[in-house]
Parts: C-alpha cells; sequence; structure tokens
C-alpha cells in the first residue's frame, strides 16, 4: 500500500512541476499613459547659413593699387576706405592740363592783337593730323568696348531671365549686373573720348581752312582756342574722375570674406581686390528630402539650433523654396533627391557668420490639444497602425489612427481615450492576451 502512495505522491510532483512549468508567466513591458496635450510636425534638416549679398569690390580705374592692410575676417564699416590707386602720375597729368588751359587762355587775349603766322597754318596742319589719329584711336577703342558691351549685354539679359526665374542667386544676378553696368560705363566714356575727338578734328580741320583762306581772319582762330580748351577740359573731367574712384570704399557694412590682392601692383580696371558680405542678409540654407519636401510652405516658423547658436534657439521662417530638386549623396553612400529650402531670421543678436553648420526644424503644423502617446508604442500590422494597450494586466493589440507625428509623440485620433496605459516599444514576439508586468511608466 505504501508503495501505490510513493508513486501517487510522484506523480503528483511531476504534474505540479509541469504545471508550474507550463503557466504563462508575465511579461516586463515599458509603458505610458495615453494623455492631452500640444505636439508639432515638423522636419528636421542639418543646415548651413550663407549670405544672400555679397558684394565683390574691383579696381575703377587702371593704375597701381597700394597695399591693402585688409585680411579675410576683418569688419568693414560702410562707405569706409578700403584700398587706394596711386594718384602721383594723374595729379601730374591734371596740373599739365591745367597749364594748358591758362596758356590757351592767354593766346586768346592776344589774338585780335596779331595776325596769323605762317608757323599758325603749320601748326594747325599739324593739328589735324594728330586730330585724326586721337580719332582714329578713339574709334578704335569704342569698336573694342562696344563688342564687350554687347556681348555683356545679352549675357546679362539671360541672367535677369534666369534670376526672375529663381534658378540663380542673388549674389550671381549682382556681379553680372556690376560687370554689364562696368563695361556701359567704358562704353559710354569711349563713346565720350570719340565724340570730343571728333569735334577736334573738325575744328581743326576748319582752323587750317580759314587760316588757307584768310591770314587775318581772327574770330576763326578764338573759335579754334576755345574748342582747344573744351577738349582740355574734357580731358580735365576724366582725370578728376579718376581721382575720385582713386580711393575705394566699402559699398557695404560687413567682414572681409576673401581677398584677391595683397601686393601693390598695376592693375587693370574691373580687376577683382575684394568681397565683403552684408551679415544682414544672413540666410540658413537647408537641403530637404524630396520626400518631405511637400510638408515644407513658404511663411512657416522655423527653428534653428546648434552649438553656434548657443542654448536658446533662434526662430526664423521659411522664405524660398527652389523649384526644382537635386541629387546628392549622403554620407551613407545613398543617392538622395533634395530640394533647397532657405530661411530668414534676424541675425542682430547671434551675429553667425557664413558657413556655420546649424540645425532645423521647420514647423509643418501643430495642434494645443490633442490626444498624445509615446511615438514608440506605434507599430504597423496588416498595413495599419497599431498598439498594445494594458487591460487588466495583459496587452491588447488595439488597431489606431494617427494624426500629427514627431520623434517623440504621435497623436491618436481614433482608438484610445486618454488615461489609457500603452506599451513602449513593444517586443516583436508580444502577442494579444499575453500577461504583462509594466517595468517603467514614462507618463506618456
Amino acid at each position: 500500500m505504501w508503495r501505490i502512495l510513493v508513486w501517487v505522491g510522484i506523480a503528483v510532483a511531476v504534474a505540479l512541476v509541469v504545471v508550474y512549468v507550463a503557466w504563462p508567466r508575465p511579461r516586463e513591458v515599458e509603458t505610458a499613459l495615453c494623455s492631452r496635450g500640444a505636439i508639432e510636425a515638423f522636419v528636421s534638416e542639418e543646415a548651413e547659413t550663407r549670405l544672400d549679398d555679397e558684394y565683390v569690390v574691383t579696381m575703377p580705374v587702371a593704375g597701381r593699387l597700394l597695399r591693402i592692410g585688409l585680411m579675410a575676417g576683418d569688419q568693414v564699416d560702410s562707405g569706409g576706405l578700403i584700398a587706394q590707386v596711386d594718384t602721383f602720375e594723374r595729379r601730374e597729368r591734371l596740373k599739365t592740363l591745367q597749364s594748358r588751359v591758362r596758356e590757351i587762355e592767354a593766346r586768346i587775349v592776344g589774338v585780335d592783337e596779331a595776325k596769323p603766322k605762317p608757323d599758325d597754318i603749320r601748326a594747325a596742319d599739324l593739328a589735324v593730323q594728330e586730330a585724326r589719329i586721337r580719332l582714329d584711336a578713339a574709334g578704335k577703342a569704342l569698336e573694342v568696348t562696344r563688342i564687350n558691351y554687347e556681348q555683356e549685354k545679352k549675357q546679362y539679359e539671360r541672367l535677369a531671365r534666369l534670376h526672375a526665374a529663381g534658378t540663380i542667386s542673388d549674389s550671381e544676378f549682382d556681379e553680372a549686373q556690376r560687370k554689364f553696368l562696368t563695361l556701359k560705363t567704358q562704353h559710354d566714356e569711349a563713346d565720350l573720348q570719340a565724340g570730343v575727338a571728333a569735334k577736334v578734328l573738325e575744328q581743326a580741320e576748319v582752323k587750317l581752312k580759314r587760316l588757307r583762306e584768310s591770314a587775318d581772319d581772327n574770330e576763326y582762330l578764338r573759335s579754334v582756342l576755345k574748342a582747344q580748351i573744351q577738349q582740355i577740359e574734357a580731358d580735365v573731367a576724366i582725370v578728376q574722375d579718376e581721382l575720385a574712384k582713386s580711393e575705394i570704399r566699402a559699398p557695404v557694412s560687413g567682414p572681409v570674406l576673401e581677398t584677391y590682392q595683397d601686393d601693390e601692383q598695376v592693375l587693370l580696371a574691373g580687376a577683382r581686390l575684394l568681397k565683403i558680405g552684408d551679415l544682414r542678409s544672413i540666410r540658413v540654407e537647408a537641403d530637404v528630402l524630396s520626400e518631405e519636401v511637400g510638408r515644407v510652405k513658404v511663411g512657416q516658423e522655423v527653428e534653428i539650433a546648434g552649438a553656434a547658436v548657443g542654448q536658446s534657439a533662434i526662430l526664423g521662417k521659411v522664405e524660398r523654396i527652389y523649384p526644382a530638386g537635386f541629387k546628392k549623396i549622403s554620407s551613407l553612400g545613398i543617392e538622395q533627391q533634395r530640394v533647397k529650402v532657405i530661411v530668414a531670421f534676424d541675425n542682430t543678436l547671434a551675429r553667425l557668420r557664413p558657413g556655420v553648420r546649424v540645425d532645423l526644424r521647420i514647423i509643418t503644423d501643430r495642434k494645443q490639444d490633442a490626444l498624445l502617446i509615446s511615438e514608440r508604442a506605434l507599430f504597423k500590422a496588416d498595413d495599419r497602425w497599431h498598439v498594445f494597450v494594458v487591460r487588466d494586466r495583459r496587452a491588447r493589440l488595439t488597431p489606431v489612427k494617427i494624426g500629427l507625428r514627431n520623434d517623440e509623440f504621435a497623436e491618436i485620433t481614433e482608438g484610445l481615450e486618454p488615461g489609457e496605459t500603452v506599451i513602449s516599444s513593444p517586443p516583436a514576439d508580444l502577442s494579444d492576451g499575453d500577461i504583462v508586468t509594466p517595468q517603467r511608466n514614462e507618463g506618456r
């Protein structure tokens, strides 16, 4: 009898062990509460600051440039002297021209007291030859400037159309415009010189003709001398204009971005000297994925953060979205389609410089009173969003519909109620009805 009892006891013990092993044990899971609150949907992207307005300072006149004492990074003020062209040769030329004016004026005074001499006729003949040479030179110079001006005009009109379409930046268009205006000024000056040379030749020929016709035509000599004074005064005006341009001043306040010339040297008009940036025109440029750029709209609020910004983010707004995208290779070697987005902001306090890396958060939508859960609680099953809700210590698979969503939270528009507990980061093998034990409550 006792043997039967022993075997029965052993059987019961084995059954108890099997039941204990097979009995489902609670699984420890992280949980979060479903509650109401504010949520923002945004597009996050790394970006870089750049200047919309960059000014390239060039040589206004040909000559010897004195050494520039500025380096990249130096700050300049609008209207401040930044470079200078040596004026010695032009100052001496101006003195010579002014002396010639006084000399001719003295000749006019005495023209009525003396008749023309053979020397006057020979001088007039030489003046005609000289005037023809000058007119020929002026005509050739005008033709060269005309060709350059017409070519640049076509290029400028083409870039103007591209700029209007938003294909090129303001700085590229501004540089083309400055080059076009410089060539136009050179063409106008050459045209003026050619006109003056033609007038001088005409007067010289008239003088020679009248001297041969009448040696006592004093009135003619007076007109010729006056024409010479007009010619010299035109040359004086050109020299004075060049002297005024010899002092090169900053077009805008801002930092020196690049220097192209350092040592003293002779340069032609139009040679690049410095590039100055206008910090008031600084913008943030981001390359946004084409899949996300559809949510970005002009005028949306942007948070600008990063090490260069400091602890408090700067607020900005989307200013421009480029019409065309481009291909870019990511740091992982993946080819991506991206679109440039430009963000404007107030740089008065931050004083960010161009080329600084920042982090952007473009706010595409926001709600102040939404039903929210941790974004980690969401997962897809059968092409629908689901969560696991803890009810009576069991995980219940629950389909939901979502609204706004970001890196931390998701808005629930259907399927949950405030106060319900959901499982964050549910294990892949968790099933509906499994017994669970909350390990830590994240709050939301």
